[in-house]
């Protein structure tokens, strides 16, 4: 009888799978025999195999911390090379290095520093320097997987973030200043608002205008407490490099204000008020010897501003998905031994 197309088709495949299952079981017993015949040329054992675990993921703590539950994770034996420690010997004499940090709460230290910058005030050249950070920045945490750079303060509060700084920029901050955001618009409220340089037009969500809908053009604005804090924080139409030089520019016009020279006679005064609006490592006796430097950085010209720029980091994407944005740390170093005076 002549078996039609679909049929000699069907039994073909039929055939060819019945061999595959016996060439199976044949070569199952072959092994087996091997295995267990003290006469094979051959020697199989499965005896004493060790299991190769899983390796940790570098972004798995990322993951963690996105849940709200921190959770201490030892820092595995093999970690990148640490940058070079800059020698104090190359920074110029009483330099002082500040981080400030804003985060959403001060809460229970489980929060994130979103903004992050390094203020280095040079006595030497009557300077400052103010330099920012990107929040996603993904660098090595002492003690803890590589992680985005406004994970740290949540993990170890300011000495972990100092060895965050000195292990990925050789740098190690000596002070810090965190506000909130609602100490912050109290900060600017108290000054009686801040003129704020804007070099770009911004366009965004907002809630001060019945629209939901706010437009800031380029130049000279005088801000309240409230508009000054979302001018730094938008960042629904613009890049978070974008958002640090707004953050610049906002903490800019706070310093000329706080520097001006009606100002500098209440400095006792203000320190008192502003403990209360800010956490700070930083001693009324730390500020007083930098007074005289007032009048030369009244003059803008005396303020320099660097940050990481998306010329110095490029994406990446985590094993589990997470974008952070990695450094080039040769292109950083060079930034900042500029913006520090190293070597002057």
């Amino acid at each position: 009888m002549r078996l039609k197309k679909y049929q000699s088709v069907t039994l073909m495949i039929f055939i060819v799978l019945t061999l595959v299952f016996v060439g199976v079981i044949f070569a199952g017993i072959m092994v087996n025999v091997m295995a267990h015949s003290s006469t094979s040329p051959f020697q199989i054992s499965l005896k004493g195999y060790q299991i190769t675990p899983t390796p940790f993921q570098p972004n798995s703590f990322a993951n963690i911390l996105e849940d709200g539950t921190i959770e201490l994770i030892p820092q595995p034996l093999q970690t990148p090379t640490p940058v070079p420690t800059i020698p104090v010997a190359e920074l110029p004499k009483n330099q002082m290095n500040i981080l400030l940090l804003g985060c959403d709460d001060f809460g229970a230290n489980n929060f994130r520093t979103d903004v992050i910058m390094l203020l280095s005030i040079n006595p030497k050249h009557n300077a400052v320097s103010l330099i920012s950070f990107p929040r996603d920045l993904y660098v090595t945490i002492p003690g803890y997987w590589s992680n985005r750079i406004n994970t740290a303060w949540a993990l170890g509060g300011f000495e972990l973030l100092q060895d965050t700084f000195e292990v990925n920029f050789g740098i190690h901050p000596d002070y810090y200043m965190m506000v909130n955001y609602n100490g912050f618009k109290d900060v600017v409220n108290s000054l009686d608002g801040i003129d704020v340089e804007v070099s770009e037009e911004l366009q965004d969500s907002c809630q001060s205008d019945p629209s939901g809908w706010c437009v800031i053009e380029p130049g000279p604005l005088h801000m309240d407490g409230g508009t000054a804090l979302w001018y730094s924080r938008s960042r629904l139409t613009t890049s978070d490099f974008d958002r640090n030089r707004r953050a610049q520019e906002v903490v800019q016009a706070i310093f000329k204000k706080a520097m001006n020279l009606n100002m500098i006679t209440k400095v006792p005064e203000l320190y008192g008020a502003y403990r209360e609006y800010v956490d700070t490592n930083v001693q009324l006796m730390d500020v007083l010897p930098l007074l005289p430097m007032a009048p030369a950085i009244m003059n803008m010209e005396n303020v320099h501003r660097y940050a990481v720029t998306p010329e110095m980091v490029y994406n990446w994407i985590t094993a589990e998905g997470a974008m952070v944005l990695m450094p080039d740390f040769y292109s950083i170093q060079n930034m900042l031994s500029e913006a520090l005076y190293r070597g002057e």
